[in-house]
């Protein structure tokens, strides 16, 4: 598809997770030419798959919600929606040493370390906040202050509490209400009714099938993707007279010998130029119209300081604080529990156990799929720690939750790093988070710290895909 409207302008992607790989699509589909940079030699972000069994698994637990509409609507554009499946999933809270199923309402009710008058009143407040609609009256409002407001200090401390520690850790106490409204109001969206559990959905082989027919999509609409190339700025050329860079191993080297390219007699015109580094530690430089940057807030501000942007909007993208997740992939001979997702109350070095199979079967794996999780600041020493040890650690405290796991159980594993794994959603948020459209307006970023009022997802990192193709498109066609 070819719009001549736009004089087929050229728009750079970077980074090669879903919301890059979701734009990079888009903006191909409606005619656009696009360059997509990766800095790692696999795409998907943390969607990306490891190859275990018969068909890949991701090297992060991920489900899908029945009211992930943006997916949903995604997949059905790609031809790819008979490939999901539901299923009905049990969950529980391991506290006090001892297993409680904590599926829905019912499981609440009968939930013995929090007093009956105390369960009650939590469940009111679950329901409470699933109708409320008017977030923008919790920004203000830290979850722990709201959570013991409508449901008791007792209730905070032996429930809610463990869930902020287990994404949050040591800010636990500076994380807004918004935050945890959302997961009560996205939990209840994905019940049939008010009291059955949660119905969660997955592809048949992996998500990796949407990650590779966004590519494929991309590639035959004739978009190109460089994986293994870190881009490391982002500058703005007024006049610029159409050049080219490409494939430069020195930046001193005279333009001729890097493979420059003049296009003479072409009109001046503003754009973009956008440089990455190769593995091998090759420049390469790509001149552009438009920029969609879908890497942390932080990492955006250390490639755009050519860009001259106010020093507000830089001092917002460098505040922004990241949680760093270490998650262990177990594959396993037996089965831990019948439980899908467990979160751990208990001080132990990981905060939830995620049975990948209890949602696909084990079939697909020869085996049982484990994810073992810990968020925390890359400042603590367990993230410094060899896998090796971490797997050691992790291992050592599993036998504590599951008496019957024994080493000789585990086939493969392997241990997962990311060092942006999570926005820490802070009090009135929105008053500090770097927006979508930067100041110069045609560079957009869109990554998990625009994510907002929702927390980070799939869903959410396709719709905020189609904002930024939106408003980059706005831009372009203004031009």
């Amino acid at each position: 598809m070819q719009h001549e409207g736009h004089l087929r302008k050229t728009v750079c992607v970077i980074g090669g997770g879903l919301t890059g790989l979701t734009a990079a699509y888009q903006l191909a589909d409606q005619g656009y030419k696009v360059i997509l940079l990766e800095s790692s030699l696999q795409l998907g972000g943390m969607v990306a798959s490891v190859s275990w069994g018969k068909q890949p698994v991701e090297y992060i637990y991920h489900h899908l919600f029945t009211s992930d509409t943006y997916f949903l609507e995604l997949c059905r554009k790609l031809k790819i929606e008979d490939k999901i499946t539901w299923h009905q999933t049990k969950d529980a809270i391991y506290t006090r040493k001892s297993m409680y199923p904590f599926s829905g309402p019912a499981d609440l009710l009968r939930y013995r370390p929090l007093p009956l008058a105390a369960r009650i009143r939590t469940g009111l407040a679950v329901l409470k906040a699933g109708r409320l609609n008017n977030w923008q009256s919790l920004e203000k409002l830290t979850a722990r202050a709201w959570l013991i407001s409508q449901a008791g200090q007792d209730s905070y401390q032996k429930l809610w509490q463990p869930l902020l520690q287990s994404k949050f850790d040591q800010d636990e106490n500076t994380v807004s209400a918004v935050w945890i409204w959302n997961k009560f109001k996205l939990r209840g969206h994905s019940r049939k009714n008010k009291v059955s559990a949660s119905r969660l959905g997955y592809m048949r082989g992996g998500f990796t099938v949407l990650i590779d027919a966004l590519k494929n999509q991309i590639e035959t609409l004739g978009g190109t993707i460089h994986k293994g190339r870190t881009a490391v700025g982002i500058r703005y050329h007024q006049d610029r007279d159409q050049m080219i860079f490409s494939q430069v191993s020195d930046a001193s080297q005279q333009a001729s010998a890097a493979g420059f390219v003049r296009n003479e007699g072409v009109s001046p015109k503003k754009g973009y130029i956008v440089s990455a580094i190769h593995d091998d530690g090759m420049l390469s430089e790509y001149e552009v119209d438009g920029v969609i940057t879908t890497v942390s807030a932080r990492q955006f501000a250390n490639m755009a300081t050519s860009l001259n942007l106010p020093d507000d909007y830089l001092k917002k993208a460098q505040s922004v604080r990241y949680k760093a997740d270490l998650c262990l992939i177990l594959h396993l001979r037996h089965s831990l529990s019948p439980f899908y997702w467990t979160t751990i109350c208990d001080r132990l070095p990981f905060v939830v156990v995620v049975e990948h199979t209890r949602l696909t079967g084990t079939k697909p794996y020869d085996g049982v799929i484990v994810y073992v999780s810990r968020y925390l600041d890359v400042t603590d020493p367990l993230w410094s720690m060899s896998d090796g040890s971490i797997y050691q650690v992790f291992t050592k405290s599993l036998k504590q939750v599951y008496p019957h796991f024994s080493l000789s159980d585990v086939i493969h594993w392997r241990l997962c790093r990311t060092h942006y794994a999570q926005p820490v959603i802070d009090c009135a948020y929105s008053d500090k988070m770097p927006t979508m459209d930067t100041p110069s307006p045609g560079v957009k970023l869109a990554g998990m710290a625009q994510i907002y009022p929702e927390d980070r997802g799939m869903n959410y990192a396709i719709r905020l895909a189609g904002q930024a193709v939106a408003s980059i498109k706005t831009y372009l066609e203004k031009d």
